[in-house]
């Protein structure tokens, strides 16, 4: 039997905004402290005055405010997540002829895209993971948009006959990805 525990992350209120503008200009807000509306400009005074004594609007905007706005950002926040993880990730490789040596060529995988972090990447010469003292990392990093990435590189011989791929796995894949180096 085995068990699966992920980290779940809920908001929680901690200040809201509840506001409306005429004519491309703030009108008013509402103060969810003070359980008031605050005039942006002198023309809001009256609707102020009026909505200030209007419990039932006060309570909906306090309410939508601290509960249904934070119920609607969490369940955004799911289906990000979901997102997340549900997608495979991206498999670059590509090879660059060294500066100090012509007859070699750096040899580089990316995967990005990659959620969760703990994904793996290996650089593989006929179906052999290359042994990690021969191989450069950058080690994970995040991504502007919540996943990772990692990129390893090897130096290979320029005029080696080999066949050389990247090989990814991952919790999101139901097989792992094996991208090809072709000359």
């Amino acid at each position: 039997m085995s068990f699966r525990r992920e980290l779940v992350v809920r908001l929680i209120f901690s200040k809201g905004v509840y506001e409306y503008g005429y004519d491309g200009e703030n009108f008013m807000s509402f103060d969810n402290k003070e359980y008031q509306w605050v005039a942006s400009v002198d023309a809001a005074l009256p609707t102020k005055r009026k909505w200030d004594n209007g419990t039932i609007l006060n309570q909906y905007c306090k309410s939508y405010l601290e509960k249904d706005c934070v119920d609607w950002l969490n369940k955004f926040r799911e289906y990000d997540d979901w997102e997340l993880r549900n997608n495979p990730p991206d498999v670059h490789i590509v090879a660059k002829r060294s500066r100090s040596d012509r007859s070699m060529q750096k040899l580089t995988c990316l995967t990005t895209g990659v959620y969760p972090k703990d994904s793996r990447l290996f650089i593989r010469k006929y179906h052999t993971s290359l042994p990690e003292d021969e191989v450069e990392s950058t080690g994970v990093r995040p991504n502007h948009d919540g996943n990772f990435q990692l990129r390893k590189s090897a130096g290979i011989e320029e005029d080696a006959e080999a066949e050389y791929d990247c090989f990814v796995t991952d919790r999101t894949l139901r097989e792992p990805l094996i991208i090809k180096y072709y000359k």
